[in-house]
């Protein structure tokens, strides 16, 4: 049982690491996009809803 916990954990750590990175990468796209055709572009605002499912998703790895 704890080398489930222990490889869940793991697991848990490195997808969390994982989001992280794919969060920030998707930050950037959206403040670039934003920038680049406004806040309210169709671009903006997918990469804005593709941001939010993300952190939804560390979310509920953390909460875990």
């Amino acid at each position: 049982m704890a080398i489930l916990l222990i490889t869940n954990a793991v697991s848990s750590s490195n997808l969390s690491n994982l989001l992280l990175s794919e969060i920030e990468k998707a930050r950037e796209s959206m403040i670039a996009t934003g920038l680049r055709e406004g806040l309210t572009s169709p671009a903006t605002l997918c990469i804005s809803q593709n941001l939010d499912l993300l952190l939804n998703d560390l979310n509920s790895i953390l909460i875990e």
